[in-house]
């Protein structure tokens, strides 16, 4: 009886001897690390840069009887500005590869005034062009490595433009023009990248080429037409956005650390 007793006391200690064992192996081993940082999930955040601008402007009916006395009918011009807003979207990452969808908009001071004048100062043509605000939604796919995202990026934009065209007879104090604010769509593509710096948050920058519809407008010429006619000019607008931002992450995050 007594070795029976004895054979089960030493079952006993033996099986808790190994469950511990079991369990210091389990708690012993290393929390893994994520192979990279981790961008799923929705975030938001703004930004801030400088834009690059390219109108150009095409006088389809040859507007007034001066148009042709060395009046452009045609012309290209460019300027530069600030540009700052918001974004925001979601992101679907698979271990280090991560497809979006972001959408932004942004307020933009980017524009010129330019006149041209004909001989002896007769009659200028003056233009105005003035990208007042803008957006995109953009689809993003990119790769990360530790704790950088690079990623390119491609979609829709829209942007918001005032135009006006005058021309002017100085010495007569005549002047016949029209002016515009509308908002055109567009395509636009760029590349970037966004670094995570701390567990929820990230730093991007990102260059955007986007290239908008082109645009006519009309008005009657009455006081410097005869007869009455109507007169039509042509738009197009371009910009590059060159940009950095701050992000904020709802979802996902994982920052991973040295």
């Amino acid at each position: 009886m007594k070795r029976f007793i004895l054979a089960i006391a030493s079952a006993s200690l033996l099986s808790c001897g190994l469950a511990n064992a079991a369990d210091m192996a389990v708690k012993s081993r290393p929390i893994p690390v994520p192979p990279c940082a981790q961008f799923g999930g929705f975030y938001a955040g703004g930004n801030v840069g400088w834009g690059y601008g390219e109108h150009r402007f095409r006088d389809l009916d040859g507007f007034g009887p001066f148009a042709g006395f060395f009046l452009p009918n045609e012309a290209t011009r460019s300027s530069d500005g600030f540009v700052g807003g918001i974004q925001g979207g979601y992101n679907w990452q698979s271990r280090c590869t991560v497809f979006g969808i972001e959408a932004d908009y942004n307020w933009a001071n980017v524009g010129h005034d330019e006149v041209f004048a004909g001989p002896l100062g007769f009659a200028t043509l003056a233009a105005s062009s003035q990208l007042k605000n803008f957006g995109t939604i953009r689809a993003r796919t990119g790769v990360v490595v530790d704790n950088l995202m690079l990623y390119v990026t491609g979609g829709l934009a829209y942007a918001k433009t005032e135009r006006s065209v005058a021309l002017n007879i100085p010495i007569l104090g005549i002047s016949e023009g029209f002016s515009s604010d509308k908002t055109r769509l567009g395509w636009t593509a760029g590349f970037g990248s966004e670094w995570q710096v701390a567990p929820r948050w990230s730093i991007k920058s990102e260059v955007l080429y986007a290239r908008f519809q082109r645009e006519e407008t009309a008005f009657t010429c009455s006081i410097l037409c005869a007869p009455a006619r109507g007169v039509r000019f042509e738009h197009e607008s371009s910009a590059w956005v060159t940009r950095i931002g701050l992000n904020y992450q709802f979802g996902g995050g994982s920052y991973r650390a040295y």
